[in-house]
């Protein structure tokens, strides 16, 4: 009998160490610039220059331009809407999620970002922050990796707590705060929309010059906006119905919402992609209703004010879900492909792939201990970027990363 030599194929072979050291430094620099965010910071340990990559212009420009995206959440446990948020409390630490490997991470945000400040929105690797102070309101946009922070001009209109929406692209950003204008000290009311634009490509720049009224009979849900073919969309309450925002035509207006008068929990999302879809996500319960209790997906369709039934919780996983949810509530954040359901009250996350269409709890996060301590854990959609250009379009001051 012959004897069985391994393949070439199967021999572990060293590269000898000579070769990576006297590799050119743009090819390395290529090569670091497609790591995913942590493997970078943990490699930016070994020498001065990868330390010192984080502000070099064109490894950042590289790391744009290559690095995959990353689909990732980030979510915070926040107070209440019972009990607001103080003016002294420090920022809560941002808690990644990376659905596809099911890793958490803890990034803290204190070190950079003053106290009295919570999270309100996210696009393209940036986090909006809010004032928690009702009157004008101070904005701040950061990038949460390289630590750079943009202070926004305050706005001209008082207000309690907004409803806010960002969308920001490589060289333009576009910010939207809507409703709860304080008439009084004592008082408040769904009157106006404010915008913020910045175009660096134009020159264009309007600081919250860009003034709407808000439809008759709304009521604004302060959670989140999302944004598709230059049109900011939220939730309305009392009646309930969904408002739309056309940027350019700078006008607002309502689209009535499917099955709505069976709807449990409504939110709104974002489904990535080309074309973009706005969702409606709710839990459908009506004791006399023909079909059974399930939580379900809603696609607006392009160019039109109609709904369209796309996804449905299959019956074992809604029962799981409902009994974990125990009727207290849901919200919804979706980013790429991936739809993330948090229960209030709870840390507890089930995830959606609309690829796949498999539905799935997420590994608890370890920087809870599983609980929420009355907190509500909510959930932005985040994509890790070492360079977020539209940031820099805002007089910014930056902290080197420690």
């Amino acid at each position: 009998m012959k004897s069985m030599k391994p393949s070439s194929s199967s021999v572990a072979v060293e590269m000898d160490s000579r070769i990576w050291r006297n590799l050119p430094p743009g090819l390395v620099d290529r090569i670091l610039a497609l790591l995913p965010p942590p493997e970078f910071f943990r490699f930016r340990a070994v020498c001065k220059r990868w330390y010192s990559l984080l502000f070099s212009d064109s490894f950042l420009e590289a790391n744009l331009r290559l690095a995959p995206r990353r689909p990732w959440f980030a979510f915070f446990l926040l107070p209440s809407s019972t009990k607001p948020s103080s003016s002294t409390n420090p920022p809560p630490p941002a808690l990644l999620l990376d659905p596809t490997t099911k890793l958490w991470l803890r990034l803290p945000l204190c070190s950079f970002l003053p106290p009295g400040f919570s999270p309100a929105a996210s696009d393209s690797g940036i986090l909006c922050f809010i004032s928690d102070s009702p009157g004008p309101k101070t904005i701040l946009l950061s990038n949460p990796l390289s630590k750079l922070v943009a202070h926004l001009p305050p706005t001209p209109h008082p207000r309690l707590y907004p409803s806010v929406g960002l969308t920001a692209g490589p060289s333009s950003l576009s910010l939207i705060l809507a409703g709860d204008d304080l008439i009084s000290p004592y008082a408040v009311k769904n009157l106006t929309a404010e915008c913020f634009h910045a175009d660096g490509a134009t020159g264009f720049y309007s600081p919250w010059s860009t003034v709407s009224q808000l439809p008759r009979l709304c009521s604004p849900d302060p959670a989140r906006l999302v944004f598709s073919q230059n049109t900011f969309y939220c939730m309305s309450s009392a009646p309930f119905a969904i408002l739309s925002y056309d940027v350019a035509a700078n006008n607002w207006s309502k689209i009535q919402a499917p099955m709505r008068r069976f709807l449990r929990s409504p939110s709104l999302a974002l489904r990535g992609g080309s074309p973009q879809s706005v969702l409606i996500i709710a839990a459908v319960e009506k004791n006399k209703l023909s079909v059974p209790r399930s939580v379900r997906v809603w696609s607006l369709q392009p160019c039109s004010k109609a709904w369209t039934e796309t996804e449905r919780m299959p019956p074992e996983i809604y029962s799981q879900f409902s009994e974990a949810e125990g009727g207290r509530g849901f919200e919804c954040v979706s980013h790429g492909d991936i739809l993330a359901i948090t229960i209030k009250g709870s840390t507890e996350i089930i995830l959606f792939d609309f690829i796949t269409k498999e539905w799935r709890w997420a590994p608890p996060c370890p920087f809870t201990g599983g609980e929420s301590g009355g907190r509500e854990f909510r959930g932005f959609a985040y994509e890790p970027r070492l360079a977020t250009p539209a940031v820099g379009l805002i007089d910014s001051s930056s902290l080197s990363f420690q």
